[in-house]
């Protein structure tokens, strides 16, 4: 199945050029001067940040003397898949370079662990949670570009559910989340309904870090992390921060922030008691009248 994304294929383009290159021991220099171009460009497409055409990883494809057919149209398919358009392109205007990312990373990613503050992960978002949030955290907006971002929000629900490799979703959910109105009590009822049927998919643990659980310094920001079955994929960290986003590809970070997940999960409720949580502060929620408007 080609891939929901540009990125993925151009990232794993790349890594398999860069691959074929080392083997003949040639350098970056060696390449541009084959294609008459700068040795950026290579480092460009080795590195998926480049948009990939035929022509060009034909000829690299012949100066690294690969022969093998099989091999020569696997990499110009995954050229073809690097130059589509994201599904995204009409919503362009209200996705980032960082958001760009971590789309493609969610909408690929064998496994992904979640640590939220604040608010839910967008997968989980009802519409109108999604809408109040946006409402509040973009308020420059006007209703027609709040609407694109809601409508961002539930296609990426919808490509995760309809993935024939289901990920498995690791998510810890700070307990102050659960009392931090976003819209009106109705809206929180029916998010944390939501949740809990989200809770029931197969592949999904959700959890609770619950205030008796003390601080803990990994609960200064919210991270997601990122990992892939494939050796040609980069697995990822992003944090969230209010400086700006910030995103890291090294293999000791990606042990670190996934020691990290796994050291807040021991502190969490389990499964089933984070649950009854949800459910109480859902009851709560459900309970409350709306004061008039």
């Amino acid at each position: 199945m080609p891939s929901q994304t540009p990125l993925i294929p151009r990232r794993r383009l790349g890594q398999e050029l860069r691959r074929l290159r080392e083997l003949r021991g040639l350098h970056l220099e060696d390449a541009a001067d084959h294609l008459e171009c700068s040795p950026s460009k290579i480092s460009r497409l080795e590195t998926g940040q480049g948009v990939p055409k035929a022509r060009d990883v034909r000829d690299l494809l012949d100066l690294y003397g690969v022969g093998d057919q099989r091999l020569r149209d696997q990499l110009l398919r995954l050229a073809g898949d690097g130059r589509r358009q994201a599904w995204w392109q009409d919503l362009a205007d209200v996705v980032s370079s960082a958001m760009d990312t971590f789309i493609s990373l969610e909408s690929e990613a064998s496994n992904i662990r979640y640590y939220v503050q604040s608010t839910f992960p967008g997968m989980f978002q009802t519409e109108e949670y999604a809408r109040e949030l946006f409402r509040a955290i973009y308020p420059r907006d006007d209703d027609v570009e709040r609407e694109k971002r809601v409508r961002l929000r539930l296609k990426r629900q919808d490509i995760l559910v309809e993935r024939e490799d289901q990920p498995r979703i690791g998510v810890i959910v700070d307990e102050a989340t659960l009392h931090r109105v976003v819209g009106s009590s109705a809206v929180m009822a029916d998010q944390l309904a939501a949740l809990l049927q989200a809770s029931e998919r197969q592949g999904v643990t959700l959890r609770v870090y619950p205030f008796a659980a003390g601080p803990d310094i990994a609960i200064q920001c919210t991270f997601v992390v990122f990992t892939f079955e494939s050796e040609y994929d980069r697995n990822s960290v992003h944090i969230e921060l209010s400086a700006g986003d910030r995103w890291l590809e090294q293999e000791s970070d990606i042990t670190r922030y996934t020691r990290i997940f796994d050291d807040l999960g021991r502190k969490c409720l389990s499964v089933e008691d984070s649950r009854d949580m949800i459910r109480s502060m859902m009851e709560y929620y459900s309970s409350k009248e709306e004061p008039p408007r």
